[in-house]
């Protein structure tokens, strides 16, 4: 299993999808504001989104993401910024024009900490065009099915369908030119990462993952912040305390183990790190997953 692959694994979200209908006319939609991923698929005609000011078709079968919640706006070529949620949206179960526009919306809210530490390496915003790649395509084609017959808001499988579609944005739309998933690809830095990505965390140092990489530890970490963006003990601080999450919320394992196997020698001085990093103390995390 590659590194990309290893991640995945521990990302868990929770697609929400709150609206999928058509428009006619002049009209835009801004929903951003939630915190969350959102993403939006048209699903019949045509249309723009516009970030900062700056506008791009979209065609039937497109989708397109926002990782970090960017002010957006999807609008006809028309559509003034007084326009903005102005209009209401009629079902897909409802007769549709050349000139109607159909959108499914919605967003992916995180399960598990691991998500938030990786969402900083996601651009601003992602757009997915149907001819890309035969995956997604198919997916996206499932997903447009299901759209226009269900008629509704959203449904369970349209839901699972976009689950799906985030681990396909994630595994194949992803920039590895720099960040996280650029390290990934790097001779030297990747096999670092391999070390820290084992589930015996309570040992490994610096000088270990600089060994890993074959490198000094001061080239070691400078080549590792120039890439990732965070020092190699930040780094593998955050993902110690985000596999303890898992391990508190959905193994139930008690906060003296998930000391011990993050490698902290007590309970106080464990919690105290996993509080500055998760925003919640340990006893928190596992009744918050109950």
């Amino acid at each position: 299993m590659n590194l990309l692959e290893q991640t995945l694994s521990h990302i868990r979200v929770k697609a929400n999808v709150f609206h999928n209908g058509h428009y006619c006319g002049s009209w835009a939609v801004d929903t951003s504001g939630t915190q969350q991923m959102t993403f939006h698929l048209v699903t019949h005609g045509q249309c723009y989104v516009d970030v900062d000011g700056q506008r791009t078709q979209l065609e039937k079968g497109d989708a397109v993401f926002f990782p970090t919640d960017a002010k957006h706006m999807l609008c006809t070529a028309k559509a003034q910024t007084h326009h903005v949620n102005k209009s209401e949206a009629s079902s897909m179960l409802e007769a549709m024009n050349e000139d109607s526009v159909a959108l499914v919306c919605g967003y992916f809210e995180p399960q598990t900490p691991v998500f938030n530490s990786m969402s900083g390496y996601f651009p601003e915003v992602i757009i997915l065009r149907r001819q890309q790649d035969t995956d997604s395509s198919t997916l996206i084609d499932l997903m447009t099915m299901e759209a226009i017959q269900s008629g509704q808001s959203s449904t369970a499988l349209l839901d699972r369908y976009a689950d799906c579609l985030f681990y396909l944005l994630l595994r194949d739309h992803l920039p590895d030119e720099q960040g996280l998933f650029a390290a990934f690809q790097h001779p030297k830095l990747s096999k670092a990462i391999a070390l820290i990505y084992q589930d015996d965390l309570a040992t490994i140092s610096l000088l270990d993952m600089a060994g890993a990489a074959g490198m000094s530890r001061s080239a070691f970490a400078a080549l590792f912040k120039d890439y990732v963006g965070k020092a190699p003990k930040e780094f593998l601080t955050q993902w110690r305390m985000a596999r303890a999450f898992e391990w508190l919320s959905n193994d139930g394992i008690s906060t003296y183990d998930a000391a011990l196997r993050t490698g902290y020698e007590n309970e106080a001085s464990f919690a105290k790190a996993f509080k500055r990093v998760m925003g919640l103390g340990p006893g928190a995390a596992r009744s918050q997953a109950r």
